[in-house]
């Protein structure tokens, strides 16, 4: 089973970086373009939500939202709540370049899909789609007790 795990991780990398390299002619990276997903699927939102969204540290999520910001794919307005934090929401710009993007990925997957699958493997690759998204949402294990120990 480990064998087949480790090649079920390995694939799953290899179809990330490579579905990655479909760009929409923007210089934005993954992790911004990350967060402007999330900004479009949940709407606006802290920097400290968004920061836990993306899974990780305040002081990454910050240098993100700045240079977003910087380039108007994203506005930053004063909490109402706490005037010491900001509310992140993606920009017409921003959306637009999400958009555009999704549509270049989609546009090559589609392609490729309908050049390397049958009918049944089609189905099969929405069926592990749906899977994975469900594994994606697994919490992570507790600590074993031996790793605790040692």
């Amino acid at each position: 089973m480990d064998r087949k795990v480790d090649q079920l991780r390995e694939d799953v990398v290899l179809f990330n970086r490579r579905i990655r390299t479909q760009r929409a002619g923007h210089l934005l990276t993954p992790s911004q373009l990350q967060a402007l997903a999330h900004l479009d699927r949940e709407g606006p939102m802290s920097a400290r939500a968004l920061a836990d969204l993306e899974q990780v540290a305040p002081q990454s999520i910050a240098r993100t939202v700045s240079i977003l910001e910087e380039s108007g794919m994203v506005t930053r307005t004063v909490d109402p709540q706490d005037a010491r934090a900001s509310i992140v929401a993606i920009t017409a710009l921003g959306l637009q370049t999400l958009v555009d993007d999704r549509s270049r990925r989609s546009e090559w997957l589609t392609a490729a899909l309908a050049a390397e699958c049958t009918d049944a493997e089609r189905d099969l690759l929405f069926i592990a789609g749906r899977l994975l998204r469900r594994l994606a949402g697994t919490p992570e294990p507790a600590p074993q007790e031996s790793l605790m120990n040692s």
